[in-house]
């Protein structure tokens, strides 16, 4: 996996309290082989799934 800079576009799930997820927010997460969805974690720990085009874009691979 590659370490990429992606924009949330929509979060899917709920949020723990303490996570600092936004819609609109950059950061940086690791995109599978396809490119096609990428893994971040957040500062509470919370896990996330994004897929591209759907819930957020990459910014800079």
């Amino acid at each position: 996996m590659d370490a990429v800079r992606f924009r949330v576009l929509a979060i899917e799930g709920k949020r723990s309290t303490n996570s600092d997820i936004q819609v609109g927010g950059t950061y940086v997460g690791e995109a599978n082989d396809l490119r096609n969805r990428v893994y971040y974690t957040d500062q509470a720990g919370d896990d996330w799934i994004f897929y591209v085009d759907d819930t957020c874009e990459i910014i800079d691979l």
